[in-house]
């Protein structure tokens, strides 16, 4: 562990392949979740930073056509490790004012919300190096940036926990077979929008399943919570980290399949920052070439 801060203990530095295939892999996730237009929508409900400010600005298709085009420039900013001071304000600013959009069209949705936090903590990390550690090597200041992205998206699944015991007053385990409601409910509304019988007639057998096994149902819903309460453990090592990536993305495809709720943003950040694929493949290829050394010795 390399301890650089008096604070909270900052990992290892990162080799230039990963930080280089993270903010490749981040930019292409911001860009996708950025919609191509926002006129179809109408702010009906402000939520969140719509209530202060006025975004219907951003409903103009000439307006955020230009917003759209300052978005590429930003990521290309954010790609090639420059103007950062620029550009990840602006695009952590973009993404939650759509966001707010998105939420103040009568009905709240949060799979943005992973995204946009994301980038609030990229950009207060950086400003962070830029005001505080003044004089700090460039690759120590982006290690900062990917170390506060994991804190970020940890914390949300912490949160997500603590919500739940304190939503239902610590009775999640007896209270979660319920979920078959909620099933049924987004089973309806996808067989109204395909009229797929057989789609459907799935879903109800699920929920019926559900509600005939509760206490096994109870067990497996319980095994997500226990991963969200001890999410803050994957920023012990890189291990863990990668351990905790791969569980909390196969609870999101299993709650994909079963109640037909899609986090897909939140898989990819977990892919990216937690797993980490580009280190565990510059392990191997260091791994295999020492070998190959130690063998031609």
């Amino acid at each position: 562990m390399n301890w650089r801060d008096s604070g909270p203990p900052m990992p290892r530095e990162h080799h230039w392949t990963e930080r280089l295939a993270m903010r490749v892999l981040f930019a292409a996730v911001v860009a996708w979740h950025v919609p191509g237009s926002l006129a179809h929508l109408e702010i009906t409900a402000p939520n969140g930073p719509a209530r202060w400010i006025d975004l219907r600005f951003l409903l103009d298709p000439q307006v955020y056509t230009m917003c759209r085009y300052a978005l590429w420039v930003a990521l290309a900013l954010y790609v090639f490790r420059i103007g950062w001071s620029i550009a990840l304000p602006y695009l952590a600013l973009l993404s939650i004012a759509i966001g707010a959009i998105i939420n103040s069209h009568g009905a709240i949705l949060h799979y943005l919300q992973i995204v946009s936090l994301v980038l609030c903590a990229q950009t207060a990390a950086h400003f962070y190096s830029v005001f505080g550690r003044r004089g700090e090597a460039r690759a120590a200041a982006e290690d900062r940036v990917i170390w506060w992205s994991r804190q970020a998206i940890v914390a949300t699944y912490l949160v997500s926990g603590l919500t739940k015991l304190i939503r239902t007053s610590g009775t999640w385990f007896f209270q979660s077979p319920l979920v078959a409601v909620q099933i049924i409910k987004t089973n309806e509304q996808d067989y109204y929008d395909q009229l797929d019988h057989t789609s459907y007639e799935a879903g109800a057998s699920i929920a019926e399943w559900m509600v005939q096994h509760p206490l096994l149902v109870g067990l497996v819903l319980s095994t997500g919570l226990l991963l969200e309460l001890t999410s803050p453990l994957a920023l012990c090592s890189r291990v863990l980290a990668a351990g905790y990536g791969l569980a909390l993305v196969l609870f999101h495809t299993t709650v994909h399949h079963v109640m037909k709720l899609s986090f897909l943003y939140n898989e990819y950040l977990l892919w990216i920052y937690l797993v980490n694929v580009p280190f565990w493949l510059v392990l191997a290829f260091r791994f295999s070439s020492g070998k190959l050394r130690r063998r031609a010795a």
